[in-house]
């Protein structure tokens, strides 16, 4: 007898059906996508991601938009698809209560397994429907799929610059603690804060007048000479007298002697927080798969493109760490909450788990951790980083 996997599809959600099928479809089964009128789209991207045959595919759509909520119209249009001599691995994970349901139902005379996806504990559920409630016949097993956060991406129909960029930290965790400690220590020389600005406006950021090209654009190269910086011949360009005491004093060695590169300068002016919540969190959390400045967009959606800092994925979530060394003011802490919250919504979905990591010290006055909270994103300020307890029980409940 010939198997179909069937799955209700969501605007919500792609992942438990994409789960089900990675779980359970073996060459040669058929797939059966269910969705009401507004996720035609997102059943026809989630049918893309399989190297399935598109006669092998079968497609129910209910055409208007009142039929996802009309019980007999709903099981009427299942049962005009189905066949008796077929066995249905049925999902009833994906779409509305009352859709699961009516799908429930139509399936339920046939030669139908049902099971349920149960993401938040990366489980699923087979379940036997009868008026049998007491012989404990529900069964769960372990979801043996990880997702990579390419992968992740791809099921939500978002485009990104993993396979061709380097998205690993440039140097080595002893050297992020250093950056650190002497941070979060305030244990750095008084001029470091303006030696960081010159280098943020004047390297990482500047744009040339006459062109909107920057220094390592017009140079073609991937490095500036220390002295060039120190004393720069183009008038354009901010002059850093101050910059080889910094590199000293913060005991940073660059790779190539009396040269830094643009990421040793995005490394200097912020990104050393990025590569030591990278460390922590592949040494404590072991994630199924971590990447850091992964750039995503939508090729539907013209001039969006967003930067994750930090991003992992750990049993089928996904976890996105903002980090930002310093928030000036309220008002830009709130901007921030904003942006994480409607990336989420709008792009990575469900069962994404958003994260602002800061030395921003946090207190009762302000509440940042409140007004996150509220936004459903978790704020680690200062006080968690420096205090191993806290931390710890961060980093535990991620695992």
């Amino acid at each position: 007898m010939s198997k179909t996997l069937v799955n209700i599809i969501s605007e919500e959600s792609p992942i438990p059906a994409y789960l089900f099928i990675k779980e359970k479809y073996v060459f040669g089964d058929r797939l059966m996508f269910i969705s009401a009128k507004d996720a035609e789209d997102d059943l026809d991207h989630l049918a893309s991601l399989f190297n399935v045959p598109s006669d092998q595919i079968d497609e129910v759509v209910l055409a208007r938009d009142s039929d996802e909520f009309m019980y007999e119209r709903i099981c009427r249009r299942l049962r005009s698809e189905l066949r008796s001599d077929e066995h249905y691995y049925v999902n009833l994970a994906g779409g509305t209560r009352y859709l699961a349901l009516a799908v429930q139902q139509a399936f339920a005379k046939l030669h139908a397994d049902f099971f349920y996806v149960n993401i938040e504990g990366n489980t699923l559920v087979k379940s036997i429907y009868d008026d049998s409630i007491y012989d404990d016949d529900d069964y769960t097993y372990p979801i043996i799929h990880k997702m990579s956060v390419a992968e992740y991406l791809k099921v939500h129909g978002m485009q990104h610059d993993i396979e061709n960029s380097k998205h690993k930290p440039i140097v080595d965790y002893q050297c992020t603690l250093d950056f650190f400690k002497l941070f979060s220590k305030r244990l750095v020389p008084s001029y470091a804060y303006e030696v960081i600005e010159q280098l943020r406006n004047g390297y990482r950021n500047a744009k040339a007048k006459d062109s909107g090209r920057t220094l390592f654009d017009i140079k073609r190269k991937s490095k500036i000479k220390i002295s060039e910086m120190e004393s720069p011949r183009n008038y354009e360009w901010v002059e850093i007298p101050n910059l080889s005491s910094f590199l000293y004093e913060m005991h940073f060695v660059p790779q190539e002697a009396g040269y830094l590169s643009k990421d040793e300068i995005d490394f200097l002016t912020g990104g050393w927080l990025e590569d030591f919540v990278y460390y922590i969190v592949k040494k404590h959390v072991k994630p199924d798969d971590v990447q850091k400045g992964v750039h995503i967009f939508r090729r539907d959606i013209p001039r969006h493109d967003n930067e994750l800092d930090v991003v992992f994925t750990k049993n089928n979530h996904l976890y996105v760490m903002e980090c930002k060394t310093g928030v000036e003011n309220n008002r830009l802490f709130n901007e921030i909450v904003y942006k994480v919250c409607a990336l989420r919504e709008a792009l990575l979905g469900m069962f994404c788990k958003s994260y602002i990591v800061s030395l921003k010290k946090d207190n009762d006055e302000n509440g940042l951790k409140k007004i996150a909270q509220y936004m459903g994103v978790t704020f680690c300020d200062n006080y968690t980083l420096t205090h191993p307890d806290k931390l710890n029980a961060l980093l535990e409940s991620l695992k």
